[in-house]
C-alpha cells in the first residue's frame, strides 16, 4: 500500500503520543528559569529546519576555569536521555539552592569552579518524529520528506511501529554519523535520507551536528558527555594514545564505577563519525558515549526508575573528575 494523502491524514489517528516530549521540555525550563533562577541559565542555540528551538540551560559561572558538555536527544528515539538530563539538571541546582556537599565538596564550589553546558534536546524534529509521527512536523516540505523516506523503506501500517524507531532529524540524516570523525569512510549501504545510517551529504552538514561542533569550539571543554540508549554500557575510546587514552579511561571508569555501566573500548566495531569520536580525534577532549538502559531503544517507562537511579550523581563526579586530575598534577 502506497503512503498517499488518506494515510496522512489517518496517521493522526493512529498514531498516539508517548514519552518526554518537546514541550514537555519547554514547560520544564521555564519552570527552571523561575524556582532555578539565579543557578539555570537557558538559551536558545539554534532553530531546527522545522522551527523547534535547541535549547542549553548553563549551570555555573560564566567565568569558570572549567567545562563541561554533556547532552541527550541527539537521536529521535532515545528521548528517554532527554528525560534524564533534565532530571539530573533539577537534581544538581537544587543542590546548590540548599547547599549540600557531595564527597567533602560543597555544590557551591562546583558552582565556582566548573560550568555545565547542558543541552537536553539536541534533536527535537527527530522526537517529535519518534513520538509523533511526521503529520507532528510543523513544514508540509518536512511531513512529506518523511512520508517519502517511510515509503521508501517500506513502512506499512500501523505506523507507528515504524515511525517509533526513527532515529534521524527532519532530513533523514543521522546526526551522530555526521561529524569529522572518519566521516568519509563510514558507509552503511544508506546513500539518501533515512530513518537512520543516513550520513549526509557533508560532515557538519545538519544544523544540529553544527551547533553542537561551534559550541564546542567556542567553550573549549574539559570533558564531555553524549547520552544515548541502549546497552548500559560507557563507550570511551576512538583509537586515542598517552595522556588521552589515560585520562579518558580514567573518566570512563569514574562513571563506571557509579552507573555500574560497562566500560568498552573496542571502537573498531562501531559505527565512527559520532560527537564523542570528533570530541577525542579532532579536539582531543576527555569524551565519553554512555548508552543507558538495557532494552530496545525506545525505552520503556518502566526502566526509568533504574536508569534514574544509577546516574544519579553523573554530573558530580565528571566535575570530580577535572578536579582530581587537576590536584594530581
Amino acid at each position: 500500500m502506497d503512503i498517499n494523502a488518506r494515510n496522512v491524514r489517518e496517521n493522526r489517528q493512529i498514531l498516539q503520543f508517548s514519552g518526554y516530549s518537546y514541550q514537555d521540555l519547554k514547560n520544564d525550563l521555564h519552570i527552571y528559569s523561575r524556582i532555578f533562577e539565579k543557578i539555570v541559565q537557558i538559551t536558545t542555540l539554534a532553530r531546527t529546519i522545522d522551527g523547534r528551538e535547541i535549547f542549553q540551560a548553563r549551570i555555573g559561572k560564566p567565568d569558570a576555569r572549567h567545562k563541561i558538555l554533556i547532552f541527550a536527544g541527539i537521536h529521535g528515539r532515545e528521548y528517554m536521555t532527554c528525560q534524564l538530563l533534565m532530571d539530573l539538571t533539577a537534581s544538581f541546582a537544587r543542590a546548590i539552592l540548599e547547599k549540600q556537599t557531595y564527597r567533602g565538596y560543597s555544590y557551591q564550589t562546583f558552582f565556582d569552579t566548573c560550568s555545565l553546558f547542558l543541552l537536553p534536546m539536541v534533536n527535537p524534529d527527530g522526537v517529535t518524529i519518534s513520538q509523533m509521527g511526521p503529520d507532528a512536523l510543523n513544514k508540509e516540505e518536512n511531513r512529506r520528506r518523511v512520508w517519502e523516506i517511510a515509503r521508501r523503506e517500506g513502512a506499512r501500517m500501523p505506523w507507528k511501529q515504524y515511525f517509533k524507531y526513527w532515529k534521524s532529524n527532519a532530513e533523514g540524516i543521522d546526526v551522530n554519523r555526521n561529524f569529522d570523525a572518519l566521516w568519509e569512510s563510514y558507509y552503511d549501504g544508506v546513500q539518501k535520507p533515512a530513518s537512520e545510517h543516513y550520513k549526509g551529504p557533508s560532515a557538519g552538514y545538519t544544523l544540529e551536528a553544527d551547533t553542537l561542533i561551534q559550541l564546542t569550539l567556542k567553550e573549549k571543554f574539559d570533558r564531555t558527555i553524549s547520552y544515548h540508549s541502549s546497552g548500559a554500557v560507557i563507550y570511551w575510546s576512538f583509537g586515542q594514545r598517552g595522556e588521552l587514552a589515560k585520562k579518558t579511561q580514567s573518566f570512563a571508569k569514574r562513571i563506571s564505577d557509579i552507573t555500574g555501566y560497562t566500560p568498552d573500548d573496542n571502537y573498531e566495531e562501531l559505527d565512527p563519525a559520532g560527537y564523542k569520536d570528533w570530541a577525542l580525534l579532532k579536539q582531543n577532549i576527555p569524551s565519553l558515549t554512555i548508552e543507558i538502559g538495557r532494552a530496545e531503544s525506545p525505552l520503556p517507562p518502566s526502566a526509568y526508575k533504574k536508569i534514574r537511579k544509577e546516574n544519579q550523581f553523573v554530573f558530580e563526579e565528571s566535575i570530580l573528575d577535572i578536579l582530581v586530575s587537576i590536584h594530581s598534577r
